[in-house]
């Protein structure tokens, strides 16, 4: 196992263990996670008591039927303005762009549309994908997760991908910027890279 790929793992081991919130307890200060009512239209999402203090986090986030309720799920998990995960970094939630002094190694949601997908050499997934902004983006993930996918979908169980080659679906995911290092499918021109942790197709 490479270097990264462990760091990849122990940071999803600990994305919960750095948060510091307690479930409906809201009074220090605004911290951007969703609001109770906001969360109720994730109820059929499942939580388990893994969060400090016996805090429900939601730990399928495969579950989620839309991108938007994947993202509200990881809102409640990692709050944009609380510092958590591994790195005890903050979660940047990227939907409208890429911020031009967004330092490398930041860890990102990112959410957009799919416009292209290419297979690599080595195995995994290249996705060309438009933010609602229309800025491009490139999202890599490794052959390790895509194989797991396809496992859990032989023994009938929830998947994050299901049709990820699919140009215009709905794109999520969650991982760690890698600058303005990748290369537009149909130019020389340079844009934003993404080393994927998580990520998810949906319909919307």
């Amino acid at each position: 196992m490479t270097p990264f790929r462990l760091t990849v793992l122990v940071l999803m081991a600990n994305i919960a263990a750095c948060d510091q919130l307690g479930l409906g307890h809201r009074d220090d200060g605004p911290d951007g996670a969703p609001t109770e009512q906001e969360l109720k239209k994730i109820s059929y999402m499942s939580t388990a008591e893994s969060g400090p203090n016996g805090r429900k986090l939601y730990e399928h986030l495969e579950q989620a039927k839309r991108c938007g309720d994947y993202e509200l799920a990881l809102r409640w998990n990692r709050p944009p303005n609380v510092e958590g995960g591994v790195f005890h970094k903050k979660l940047v939630y990227l939907t409208q762009g890429v911020p031009a002094d967004l330092p490398k190694e930041s860890e990102v949601f990112l959410k957009g549309r799919i416009e292209r997908t290419d297979s690599m050499t080595a195995g995994g997934f290249v996705w060309y994908v438009t933010l609602a902004d229309g800025t491009r983006v490139q999202a890599v993930e490794m052959a390790n997760f895509l194989e797991k996918q396809d496992q859990l979908a032989q023994d009938g169980k929830y998947v994050a991908l299901v049709k990820p080659n699919k140009p215009g679906r709905a794109f999520c995911g969650q991982g760690v910027y890698q600058g303005v290092a990748g290369k537009s499918p149909d130019s020389e021109t340079k844009i934003p890279q993404f080393s994927m942790l998580f990520v998810m197709d949906r319909d919307r």
